[in-house]
């Protein structure tokens, strides 16, 4: 059968208008399927456009020239236009204006009521909005896993200035079962970890059901503000400001309010205090209270040049009961100054006392029992604070020279007669 040129039956003989009529059907059961388009074209007519290497369905507009070609008729694959965000390609019976479009080469773009919430692209996908993770059950999930697994980083990075465009804050997990994981931040402006209401901030070591934390920022009650250190248990508690603490969790309850540990002789001093000039006469490097009340401090005198270690509180207004050291000699000859190495220092000889010896003359120059352990059986050893053997020195030595200058006059008088 011959391809019409239209779709007009002629007016002729019997047999040339059922040649018509036959081509006019054939037409219609192949869709116009010749290869090339019809040379007259209607409205809405149906053209398979069967030419070239991708053969398609289509149609012809309302205006009889355009058409739209929307199916593959190799593999009946959907073909349409590119579309906008503010008419989308593929919509929905009640809702022309939500759907799918073209927004660029290999680029789909999502619309909602014209407006573009997405971006599929080779690269990735972007989400022009909030992302929400509600499953209908069970516990939220965000995984980000990476395609060869131990071979590859997984990071999220926030993105809000145009200097830092890959990451202004990073957070990467690196590859491997035992690889590190990173927080980091650029630029110089400040990263601050916070909670909306006064709360704890806690760090772990382990996520076990038993897992206990190791680090507390305290962010409620009284205590506010101070940072404390575990093993266990945190049973003591810094009424007010700032402070680190470490409780053992033993029963004795023996805790360290600040420890500073030193490994190595190239990491400099285990605590540094600097104090900047101008420095007033008699300043406070250091200040010790018990109680909120004053017992010590460690000083620079105003030209910085001299360090006072002022270990206990001797203004006279602190005291009472105040009588001379009368019986100093006698005291002083009891005690049992000694030369020793320690065990852990064999190559060097100190000059000292057994600090349980010299308990029993100056008490108070001594802290700790005679052989007492803790909980666990380990030592507690005794230590000595020789600056309150030194009343006792001066003590003695008054009494010394006064008993000399009682002899010096009599021998005087002995001579002169």
């Amino acid at each position: 059968m011959a391809k019409p040129s239209d779709y007009v039956v002629d007016n002729d003989t019997g047999a040339n208008v059922r040649t018509d009529l036959n081509n006019l059907f054939e037409a219609i059961r192949q869709n116009n399927g010749y290869g090339s388009e019809p040379t007259t074209k209607y409205n809405y007519m149906w053209y398979a456009n069967t030419a070239g290497s991708s053969p398609k369905m289509s149609f012809y507009k309302s205006d009889a020239t355009n058409r739209v070609e929307f199916i593959s008729l190799a593999n009946g694959n959907f073909f349409g236009p590119n579309g906008s965000a503010g008419d989308p390609s593929y919509t929905f019976t009640n809702s022309a204006s939500t759907g799918f479009y073209r927004s660029a080469s290999n680029q789909i773009g999502v619309s909602n009521n014209s407006v573009n919430t997405a971006l599929f692209k080779t690269t990735g996908t972007e989400i022009k909005g909030k992302l929400e993770v509600i499953p209908t059950t069970g516990g939220a999930t965000l995984d980000i896993k990476t395609n060869n697994l131990n071979n590859q980083d997984a990071a999220i990075n926030l993105v809000a200035d145009t200097t830092h465009t890959t990451g202004g804050l990073s957070i990467t997990r690196k590859q491997s079962s035992t690889g590190d994981s990173h927080i980091i931040h650029k630029g110089t402006g400040t990263i601050k970890i916070d909670t909306d209401d006064e709360a704890d901030i806690q760090f772990f070591t382990d996520s076990s059901a038993n897992s206990e934390e190791r680090l507390t920022i305290r962010g409620a009650g009284a205590n506010k503000g101070s940072i404390i250190s575990h093993d266990n248990t945190r049973n003591i508690l810094q009424n007010t400001g700032f402070a680190f603490m470490n409780s053992s969790g033993t029963s004795d309850n023996n805790f360290e309010l600040l420890s500073l540990v030193k490994k190595g002789n190239g990491l400099g001093p285990a605590l540094f205090i600097n104090m900047l000039s101008p420095v007033a006469n008699n300043a406070n490097v250091q200040e010790f209270q018990y109680n909120s009340s004053f017992v010590g401090s460690v000083t620079l005198t105003g030209s910085g040049t001299q360090t006072n270690f002022n270990g206990n509180t001797s203004d006279y207004r602190l005291k009472e009961n105040i009588v001379a050291l009368s019986d100093g000699i006698s005291r002083l000859k009891n005690l049992n100054p000694i030369r020793f190495n320690y065990k852990t220092l064999k190559e060097e000889t100190f000059d000292g006392f057994i600090a349980h010896e010299l308990q029993e003359v100056v008490p108070v120059s001594v802290t700790g029992t005679k052989d007492e352990v803790d909980s666990e059986g380990n030592p507690k050893y005794q230590a000595i604070d020789m600056s309150k053997v030194i009343p006792l020195i001066v003590g003695a030595l008054k009494d010394s020279i006064s008993k000399i200058e009682t002899l010096e006059a009599k021998v005087a008088v002995l001579e002169g007669s």
